[in-house]
């Protein structure tokens, strides 16, 4: 745990000193989320149980080319339900702008990481989830929005995998 934690914030803490280097973006997200899709309803994960968390996030983002962005995004979640418990972990991410602005208007993201999660899920039968993630969002000046759909597995490399799967709106702001 400790050595993801020191990671995630070296990570955060150079792409902080390299934006204006790399010509990127920088922006803090807030989200709210819950479980989705696990067969037990929604804002529930298997067995019925209620999930739902807080995420708070710093993200950079470069232009690959127009329209087309790579993000990198240390997180944290803030489990409530089923039990309390933190997140940590990052994503990387492409991100599509369907409009003909390349910074501007409807978007949507694709992309993959991995966390150290405090909270024992069951169904996951370890810590250190891989995440996969897809979203779509609305941008319009320093403002964003987004919609995103969020899932826990541990790729087959325990059992059980029963994957953990949740719902996230998010509010960010580029500075």
């Amino acid at each position: 745990m400790r050595a993801t934690i020191i990671g995630t914030f070296l990570v955060v803490f150079s792409l902080l000193g390299f934006t204006d280097t790399f010509g990127g973006e920088s922006a803090f997200t807030l989200g709210y989320g819950s479980g989705v899709g696990n067969g037990s309803g929604n804002g529930r994960i298997e067995n019925g149980l209620r999930y739902n968390f807080a995420q708070l996030s710093y993200v950079y983002e470069r232009p690959l080319i127009k329209r087309v962005i790579l993000g990198l995004e240390p997180l944290a979640n803030i489990d409530n339900k089923p039990n309390s418990g933190l997140d940590i972990g990052g994503t990387a991410y492409f991100k599509f702008y369907l409009s003909r602005e390349a910074t501007a208007g409807l978007y949507c993201t694709a992309g993959a990481g991995g966390a150290y999660t405090s909270v024992k899920f069951p169904e996951q039968g370890t810590h250190t989830p891989f995440i996969l993630q897809g979203g779509l969002g609305y941008r319009q000046g320093r403002i964003f929005l987004e919609a995103r759909f969020f899932h826990y597995s541990n790729g087959g490399l325990e059992k059980p995998n029963r994957s953990v799967n949740s719902n996230i709106a998010m509010i960010g702001y580029y500075f």
